[in-house]
């Protein structure tokens, strides 16, 4: 963490409105693996704004930049200050090389899915620096005090199956994370977001499996607390409804935290969570992509 890390956490803690972790989301990033820059503006020698950045190597030897964060205080706001930290860390990604800039979206070490409309400076702000959007995605938000998040019958019906639905051990993190790579979700960032929920401890990760063999996964807190994702079963087995019972045992983790409500994140099935746990569409975000 650099020395003014205080000074960020502050920032971002009376920027970022929508999110009551804002404070902390900084961090999440500053220990993330992988090329990062972080540049800040200061203003009498007060730290006024930050914005935090990444490579991300695609396919072909491509690097996207990934403008992660990006917060000015509401004191020092309305003089440019957003403008400029956004135009510093697009002129530092594209000296390392990337050849277009996308706003968030940079799993598996990410904040948000996009930008969310809630942050309406933010989408001003891209608008005037040139990126166009190019698509959204959402969030739903859990009411787990309301939510039914037992399993027990479930977990009876799938034993009868053959099928055991636990979580998984510490010992096994590899071996689960070898599978996702070689499974269907090889090709995506699940895999990395699954080994970084299976190195907490307890592992914020649920399994299915039968005679050795993992069926489904699900997992929460990969980089936030109380946000739940990602989640996958293979398509031969979805029909003992694995999904649902793993996406209640991870809700039921983030519940016993002291959470009063968890963030299914980048949201794909909006209507089975809402069928599964009575989820709602919480937060909208758009995704935004600029050539470099």
């Amino acid at each position: 963490m650099p020395a003014d890390a205080g000074s960020i956490a502050a920032v971002c803690g009376a920027s970022l409105w929508r999110d009551p972790d804002a404070p902390g989301l900084a961090a999440i990033l500053l220990a993330a693996p992988g090329q990062r820059v972080t540049i800040v503006s200061e203003t009498a020698g007060i730290v006024t704004g930050v914005a935090c950045g990444a490579l991300r190597p695609m396919r072909g030897g491509v690097l996207r930049g990934h403008v992660d964060l990006l917060a000015v205080a509401p004191p020092a706001r309305g003089r440019g200050a957003g403008a400029r930290l956004l135009g510093a860390m697009e002129d530092q990604l594209s000296e390392h090389g990337a050849t277009e800039m996308w706003l968030g979206q940079h799993a598996p070490v990410y904040l948000w899915p996009g930008v969310d409309v809630g942050y309406t400076e933010m989408t001003c702000l891209a608008a005037r620096a040139g990126y166009q959007r190019c698509g959204e995605a959402v969030n739903m938000a859990v009411d787990l005090a309301a939510a039914p998040l037992g399993t027990a019958a479930d977990e009876v019906r799938l034993a009868r199956a053959g099928i055991a639905v636990r979580r998984a051990l510490p010992a096994e993190a590899m071996d689960i994370a070898g599978w996702l790579r070689d499974g269907p979700w090889g090709s995506s960032s699940w895999p990395a977001e699954a080994e970084r929920a299976l190195a907490q401890r307890p592992p914020a990760c649920h399994i299915a499996a039968r005679d050795g063999c993992y069926l489904a996964f699900a997992c929460h807190g990969c980089n936030r607390g109380g946000w739940f994702g990602p989640m996958g079963t293979l398509e031969a087995e979805r029909q003992h409804g694995l999904g649902a019972v793993l996406l209640r045992r991870c809700l039921a983790d983030i519940r016993a935290a002291g959470a009063r409500s968890a963030q299914i994140a980048w949201t794909g099935p909006v209507r089975f969570y809402a069928r599964s746990v009575g989820a709602r569409i919480d937060r909208v975000f758009w995704i935004y992509r600029k050539a470099g």
